[in-house]
């Protein structure tokens, strides 16, 4: 039986914890996003997907525990250091945080800064120092986030024809609550215009679902799959987990749970080429993985 959904918040308790995936430390949650960008766009990244900045540094215990952490998270990527989100382009000649507050710590590379043309500060892995680079070089960032950014709320979902009773759970704010999963399901919108979706590639999608304690949405019956197409209406289309490794003759989900439920759009899979699914209003369809997309990802309560 076709069910309409009705979302309602209701705050009974606020509660600020980060996500799984980010490294929490006092008042801040720490994102290692080991996706190499522009210092401008690293940025402009952390603005977007995580309502904060490049990371500010004001004492050396902090500074010490960045260094070792990257070291852990960008072990895979054979890199020396990070952005963090200190720079002089805001201020020309004046090193200044991008989240606005003060300089009150440095870890300063004995001698620096001193080259002119090198705008953008760098966290060495090895050492915690600090040095500069060029702003267009590509480089693994450290986003830091508010904790209270994450505080949840009670999310109540009722349906007007359901067999399942009245049910509460605790979703980040934005998320939608899907008992049948025991999940929170959300989608990723521009924060400097919240009726646009943030376009991004699956892989980096994928990376967002992680970040957030969860992965881009699987599908395991029509029941999910109409709950999840009521996300597609203004985004036309959402990438979802599916993707394909031997072009095309397999699919699987990102969360690795069972490929159990074939919700193909018609006359799809199409070419080789395009491996990675997208959800529109009428199933699934496969596109090329580097395209830009909106993102839906699935947070299982734990």
């Amino acid at each position: 039986m076709l069910k309409i959904l009705i979302f309602f918040l209701l705050i009974f308790e606020i509660k600020a914890k980060c996500p799984k995936d980010a490294f929490e430390w006092q008042t801040s949650c720490f994102f290692f996003v080991n996706i190499s960008d522009g210092f401008a766009d690293a940025e402009s990244n952390c603005a977007d997907l995580y309502t904060g900045h490049l990371s500010s540094v004001h004492d050396g215990f902090t500074n010490a525990l960045l260094a070792q952490k990257g070291q852990k998270y960008f072990h895979e990527s054979a890199v020396a250091d990070f952005w963090i989100g200190l720079t002089n382009l805001i201020f020309p000649g004046n090193w200044t945080w991008t989240d606005g507050t003060t300089l009150d710590f440095n870890e300063w590379i004995p001698g620096e800064p001193q080259n002119a043309t090198l705008n953008c500060a760098v966290l060495t892995i090895t050492n915690g120092k600090w040095g500069i680079d060029d702003c267009f070089k590509s480089k693994p960032y450290v986003c830091k986030v508010d904790k209270s950014v994450f505080e949840t709320t009670t999310l109540k979902v009722t349906t007007t024809t359901s067999k399942y009773p009245v049910y509460y759970a605790n979703c980040t704010v934005g998320f939608f609550y899907f008992e049948p999963t025991h999940s929170c399901y959300g989608t990723f919108y521009d924060t400097n215009d919240l009726d646009k979706p943030y376009n991004v590639s699956w892989t980096q999608g994928e990376q967002i679902c992680i970040n957030h304690g969860g992965h881009l949405a699987s599908i395991h019956s029509n029941e999910e799959l109409k709950f999840l197409e009521s996300f597609t209406i203004a985004e036309a289309f959402t990438w979802t987990g599916s993707f394909s490794n031997d072009g095309g003759k397999t699919w699987k989900w990102s969360d690795n749970s069972l490929w159990d439920f074939v919700p193909w759009g018609p006359g799809n899979p199409t070419s080789e080429s395009s491996s990675c699914g997208l959800l529109a209003t009428n199933g699934l369809f496969n596109k090329p993985c580097d395209q830009l997309f909106a993102t839906t990802c699935k947070i299982p309560i734990q």
